[in-house]
């Protein structure tokens, strides 16, 4: 069993702990299938709460993204199957988490949009209608934004963390950026010229370009499965 970090600042909070649990960078259930075994998955520490409240959110995002990627491409290899049974009953350890389960695919079935009731202009970049599917069987499921959010803060802070050992702190600040595959060109463009990439198997990738200026200042593609994209930028706030 892996030793508890030693007391000191939560990555997320920023607060001082006398104990202190691992945060996974990536969460460790969005890892594929095709993951290599010998992969080192990074780990950030922090305090039990913003430990519990980033789980809840990337398992309510996993479930929901989950349910709409390809279950054939490597990249997702298993990504599918986590997310049909963690809202399977006869998946439940026991009575209470199978009670729990059934709740919550209960939740995400009323929560779907069928057919022309799908607002496509709001549709997460990615997600969108994919070939071979009718419109008339064709389903989404809302996901949250603040969830989103908050995925996209902790893999900056956990790889600011990481490749530096700095804590993000006042006055930086994390921007997330929603962008399709268009108007991210010219962002991805300077990724491509200037960026570090960091591959985590054949799943995850993120590309970090850092100004020389502080060290600090950076922006940031976040891809996962080949479908969720996602862009940042850690710089001073200046307000």
């Amino acid at each position: 069993m892996a030793k508890r970090p030693p007391p000191g600042r939560c990555v997320h909070c920023l607060r001082h702990f006398d104990v202190l649990t691992w945060d996974h960078v990536f969460p460790e259930a969005w890892y594929p299938e095709t993951t290599p075994a010998n992969l080192e998955k990074w780990k950030i520490p922090s305090c039990l709460e913003c430990n519990l409240l980033h789980s809840k959110s990337e398992g309510d995002l996993l479930i929901r993204f989950g349910l709409c990627v390809d279950p054939d491409d490597p990249k997702n290899a298993g990504i599918v199957e986590k997310a049909l049974r963690a809202v399977s009953a006869q998946d439940g350890k026991n009575e209470k988490d199978a009670s729990r389960r059934e709740a919550l695919r209960q939740k995400v079935l009323k929560e779907v949009f069928e057919g022309d009731a799908i607002p496509y202009q709001a549709v997460y970049p990615g997600f969108g209608p994919q070939p071979g599917i009718h419109d008339e069987v064709r389903v989404a499921v809302p996901v949250s934004a603040t969830s989103i959010r908050r995925l996209v803060e902790k893999i900056v802070r956990g790889i600011t963390y990481i490749e530096d050992m700095k804590f993000v702190e006042k006055p930086f600040e994390v921007q997330q950026y929603v962008l399709t595959e268009e108007s991210a060109s010219p962002l991805k463009a300077m990724l491509d010229r200037f960026g570090t990439v960091y591959e985590r198997g054949p799943g995850i990738t993120v590309i970090r370009a850092v100004t020389p200026e502080d060290n600090l200042t950076a922006m940031y593609s976040i891809e996962i499965w080949g479908r969720f994209k996602g862009y940042a930028f850690l710089s001073k706030d200046e307000d």
